[in-house]
């Protein structure tokens, strides 16, 4: 266990990655954590709701699914700002894709300061984990794209971590020690 960690956290990346693993494993090392999930919201979500593939299966999410993914982000930063105002460190883990998106969420999230990691193993490795998960957790579209715009909208903003070497501990063990130094999100990030 190690001393709390100031502020929110949040963890992005393409699928494979490692979010949803390196996220509960940093959430355990903090000793007043909670860990949420951006996929949690969107099944809140139980009837009525927007694909964000076309026909093809390409992403392109008509206004209603945009929508919902800004309803998704407003409802899991208020779920994060409660736990923050108790004293807990949210761990966020949510795809954010673009300098909108985070300017978006960071509007909205209280708690400072807001950290950002990418979790950026290169896009083979997170293919082949995405490939070995179970066929319930698997996504079944090419993610090469969604990698392409996040580097180029968030290139340079957070901390980018190439954790593609490393096991889902020693990634949530380096972001636990490192974060707070490494991964805060400048006001004049998000205004470029």
């Amino acid at each position: 266990m190690t001393d709390t960690m100031p502020g929110c956290l949040v963890l992005t990346g393409t699928p494979g990655a490692g979010k949803t693993t390196v996220s509960q494993l940093v959430a355990e090392a903090l000793p007043r954590s909670a860990r949420l999930d951006g996929d949690v919201m969107a099944h809140l979500m139980v009837s009525g709701w927007a694909s964000y593939f076309d026909e093809r299966g390409e992403w392109s999410p008509d206004p209603e699914a945009r929508r919902q993914l800004q309803l998704r982000t407003v409802n899991l930063c208020s779920v994060a700002n409660n736990f923050a105002e108790a004293g807990y460190t949210p761990v966020v883990d949510h795809v954010v894709e673009t300098r909108e998106e985070l300017a978006f969420l960071t509007d909205r999230l209280r708690a400072r300061p807001l950290m950002l990691v990418v979790l950026a193993p290169p896009l083979e490795v997170a293919r082949h984990r995405n490939a070995t998960r179970p066929e319930e957790h698997r996504v079944h579209y090419d993610f090469a794209p969604l990698a392409a715009t996040m580097r180029r909208e968030l290139g340079g903003v957070g901390w980018w971590l190439d954790s593609g070497k490393m096991t889902p501990e020693e990634t949530a063990a380096r972001i636990v020690a490192e974060a707070a130094e490494r991964a805060v999100v400048a006001p004049e990030a998000l205004a470029a």
